[in-house]
C-alpha cells in the first residue's frame, strides 16, 4: 500500500477508452493508489454512464469529471450525470463559464500564455497545459513565471514517471495522466502497478522541493 497523498493532489487520472462494464473495478484501485480526481473523456464509450456510476457508487471518495469537453451543452449532460469537474483540451471560454455556473471544477486546456489569461479571467480553477509533450520545460518555465502565483498549472500529454521532475522545476504543481497510467488493453494488476509507480514517483518528488 501506497503512503497516502492528500486529498488535494493534483493529479488527474484519465481514462481515456474506459467502459461502464469496467469503470467501477477501475476505480477501485485508482483510489486505493490515491487518486483523487478521475476522468472520463466524452470521446469513450458510453462516458456519461460511467461517470454516473462511479459517482455514485464512490460518492465521497473522490471527484469524477469528464474531458474532451467542447461544447456547454455537454457541461450540462456532465451535470446531470453527478460529475464535478470539466476538463477541456482547449481554451473556450463559454465552456469555462458555464462550467463555473453549475459549480463545477473548470480545467481548460491552453498552450500559450494569451490562452491561460483567458482561462484564468474566465474563472477556470487549474490550467492544462497541453499537449505537454511539445511544450518544452523552458517554455513552461517561462510561462508560469508571468502567470499569478496562486495559479495551478498541470502538465497533460506525454507524462510519465521519467519526465515528471522537468515540469515540476518548470512551475508546474501537477499532472494529467493518460496513456502511460490507462489503457483499454492493460490488465486491472498492470492498472495497478502503473499508478502506484506513477504515484509514488510523483510524492517523492514533491517530498523534495
Amino acid at each position: 500500500m501506497l503512503i497516502q497523498p492528500e486529498a488535494s493532489t493534483p493529479l488527474i487520472a484519465i481514462l481515456r477508452g474506459l467502459t461502464p462494464p469496467h469503470c467501477l473495478s477501475v476505480t477501485e484501485i485508482l483510489l486505493q493508489a490515491g487518486y483523487r480526481m478521475i476522468e472520463v473523456p466524452l470521446t469513450s464509450p458510453d462516458a456519461l454512464e460511467s461517470i454516473a456510476m462511479m459517482a455514485k457508487h464512490f460518492k465521497g471518495q473522490a471527484l469524477f469529471g469528464a474531458g474532451t469537453v467542447t461544447q456547454t451543452s455537454q457541461v450540462t449532460d456532465v451535470v446531470a450525470a453527478g460529475g464535478q469537474f470539466i476538463v477541456s483540451p482547449d481554451t473556450n471560454v463559454d465552456v469555462i463559464k458555464t462550467s463555473k455556473a453549475a459549480q463545477l471544477l473548470s480545467v481548460p486546456g491552453c498552450a500559450t500564455a494569451t490562452e491561460a489569461f483567458r482561462a484564468l479571467a474566465a474563472g477556470a480553477d487549474m490550467l492544462k497545459l497541453f499537449p505537454a509533450n511539445n511544450i518544452p520545460p523552458a517554455t513552461v518555465k517561462a510561462l508560469c513565471t508571468v502567470l499569478p502565483k496562486e495559479s495551478q498549472v498541470l502538465a497533460v500529454g506525454g507524462i510519465d514517471e521519467h519526465n515528471m521532475a522537468a515540469y515540476l522545476q518548470a512551475g508546474c504543481c501537477g499532472f494529467g495522466l493518460g496513456s502511460n497510467l490507462f489503457q483499454p488493453s492493460f490488465s486491472l494488476s498492470e492498472l495497478q502497478q502503473r499508478a502506484e509507480l506513477l504515484m509514488a514517483q510523483y510524492i517523492a518528488l514533491v517530498a523534495t522541493r
